[in-house]
């Protein structure tokens, strides 16, 4: 049944599924928290681009142990976060504990207050951070709705016109990579014609399945990989 829909029709579904695709993009920016680290904070407080500086946790007085500390502000027009730990000495943390985060064995907050005494820390109670996409801190509703609107576009793969670009299998590899968060609006945007073209328009050669395999699940995380380990 799906199959006997004009191609008019898919292409309005693709416009359609496009601007939503944007629109859910621009909520992420707008509703979510960059991920970004204690060095870039330390940055924008002493350029004076940070003014307020919201922490969570931390140890008390005269505590011992570790304790991880969230950090989030506002630099470059977006929301950003960051965690640190803060250790009673260098040796209370494990490297297995602590991960990626830098340790700090200083107070955190005593330290952003050292840095700019004009800076405003505001102290705030632990709260669930939402859900983290993409390493972004999103709202609780988003990744939902990142589903439904993957799932839309797979269905467009499966149902819709011969997409342009790229063979059906090429694009599902695509969709199914770890790069969903890139190819979901590139299919939308280029897997057909644009307006003004015809749907039978050819947009050449194309890449086959096998190919995009290759290139989207097996090179490109090896190279993200390695990329994130220099």
């Amino acid at each position: 049944m799906l199959a006997r829909v004009r191609p008019d029709a898919w292409r309005r579904v693709r416009y359609g599924l496009l601007v939503a695709c944007l629109v859910l993009l621009g909520s992420g920016v707008l509703l979510g928290s960059a991920p970004s680290t204690f060095s870039d904070l330390r940055d924008g407080v002493l350029s004076g681009r940070v003014d307020t500086v919201h922490v969570s946790g931390g140890l008390p007085a005269g505590a011992t142990g570790y304790s991880t500390v969230s950090l989030t502000w506002r630099d470059g027009g977006l929301d950003r976060f960051a965690e640190v730990v803060e250790a009673s000495d260098p040796t209370a943390a494990s490297p297995s504990d602590v991960g990626a985060r830098e340790v700090m064995t200083s107070d955190v907050e005593q330290t952003l207050r050292s840095l700019s005494p004009g800076v405003r820390i505001e102290a705030v109670a632990r709260s669930n951070p939402g859900q983290t996409l993409a390493g972004w801190r999103v709202p609780g509703w988003f990744p939902v709705a990142a589903i439904l609107l993957w799932l839309a576009t797979v269905a467009l793969l499966g149902n819709g016109a011969q997409p342009w670009w790229g063979t059906r299998w090429a694009w599902f590899w695509a969709l199914f990579s770890p790069a969903a968060v890139v190819t979901v609006p590139l299919f939308l945007l280029v897997s057909g014609p644009p307006p003004g073209l015809p749907e039978s328009g050819s947009s050449g050669r194309r890449l086959t399945g096998g190919w995009a395999f290759i290139l989207f699940c097996l090179v490109g995380p090896a190279a993200v990989g390695a990329i994130t380990r220099l």
